[in-house]
């Protein structure tokens, strides 16, 4: 019996957590779980990626703006994402076969930055990885969760946001559309 109203007691509980963080603010939305956040005066879709400049892991200095002109992948990642690391394969074969189409830029943020160098040196990251010292320029494109890609047009526009680990179809079909014409 006693079993019993500890169960009922922990269902509500849930329940009323769940109820409380759906619930409908009187703006006529509701909240979306996993949705990602993006704050207000942050680059989104169909606007100009905000530029910006980084020392990489190896001591050289990358900067967006020095690709105008062709289309990027921009891969936000940690050594300690785990689907950082599971994607990182593909972003190497993906680079290896750019030929290039693309460039690829990654920006370790939220890490130690001796933890990114290893990492990406062991998983043979040929493209610029810039270290977000502070964070700000994930905070410049509403990065919130781990791993985030940002495909950009050759004109230096956003055309897709990806905030979730990369598979190889929607890799593939994001690069199309930034590299053929519209």
């Amino acid at each position: 019996m006693l079993l019993a109203a500890i169960a009922t007691v922990v269902v509500l509980g849930v329940a009323g957590i769940t109820w409380w963080s759906l619930r409908d603010d009187g703006d006529g939305a509701t909240a979306t779980p996993n949705a990602p956040v993006v704050s207000p005066g942050v680059a989104e879709v169909g606007d100009p990626a905000p530029d910006f400049e980084l020392t990489t892991l190896d001591g050289d200095t990358v900067r967006l703006s020095d690709f105008r002109g062709t289309p990027v992948v921009l891969n936000f990642w940690a050594s300690w994402c785990t689907p950082c690391r599971a994607e990182f394969p593909l972003l190497r074969d993906r680079d290896a076969d750019a030929d290039g189409e693309f460039a690829l830029v990654g920006v370790d943020t939220g890490d130690i930055r001796a933890d990114g160098r290893r990492f990406a040196s062991e998983q043979r990251a040929r493209w610029p990885n810039g270290f977000d010292v502070d964070g700000s320029v994930a905070k410049g494109y509403g990065v919130i969760g781990l791993p985030q890609t940002f495909f950009i047009r050759a004109d230096g526009t956003i055309a897709a946001r990806v905030p979730a680990e990369l598979t190889a179809e929607t890799f593939r079909d994001q690069v199309a559309r930034i590299t053929q014409p519209s």
